[in-house]
């Protein structure tokens, strides 16, 4: 696995890094203090230190989760909710806060680099969809009812046995949900059920 730390603090820099270089799975690791250096080369994973001044680069980040394979883990020393909820619309695979256990650090790459994604469980605890389609009245009885499969989950073979339906009116059900919710994917549906008390992990 090729990492690159990016942060504009050499001591955040290569704290993370001599964290990471134990890990055995992980080939390679680099730093650099220039954001731009994303595009530099192929990486497996990017853990960036982002915050109010350079969160204009997760556009940057949204195009290369689109268009590559490379993951995308976002240090946050703020505990910037709205930055967060950007970063969870834009699919980054990872998110943590300043204040993580060093071990945490390795933990939740080890989670990324497994195909799993990994948030701060307090940032998830208090994240709550806003918008004026993000209200959970908008979706039908039946629609609720495959969200909360979806957060269970269910595959859409196993929640049209489940409620007696095709699998065909199951996906069309899923992508009312979703464009209703302005969800991207069935990770974010979860931590939407969750938020509003539908389901519990």
């Amino acid at each position: 696995m090729q990492v690159i730390v990016i942060s504009e603090s050499l001591i955040i820099r290569r704290g993370i890094v001599q964290i990471l270089s134990e890990e055995k799975y992980i080939s390679s690791i680099k730093e650099s203090h220039l954001y731009t250096d994303i595009y530099k080369e192929d990486y497996d994973l990017i853990l960036i230190d982002l915050n109010k001044n350079n969160k204009q680069y997760l556009y940057d980040l949204e195009h290369l989760k689109k268009t590559t394979n490379t993951k995308v883990m976002v240090l946050d020393f703020y505990e910037d909710r709205t930055l967060f909820s950007k970063c969870m619309k834009s699919g980054i695979d990872g998110y943590i806060l300043a204040n993580i256990d060093s071990e945490d650090i390795g933990y939740a790459v080890k989670q990324l680099y497994r195909g799993k994604k990994y948030y701060d469980a307090e940032l998830i605890e208090n994240y709550i969809f806003k918008g004026e389609n993000e209200d959970i009245e908008e979706l039908t009885k039946r629609e609720q009812e495959v969200l909360i499969y979806i957060a269970k989950g269910k595959t859409n073979i196993e929640i049209s046995k489940e409620l007696y339906i095709t699998e065909h009116t199951v996906k069309k059900h899923t992508s009312n949900i979703f464009a209703k919710l302005n969800l991207k994917d069935r990770m974010q549906a979860a931590l939407y059920a969750y938020n509003k008390g539908l389901v519990q992990f």
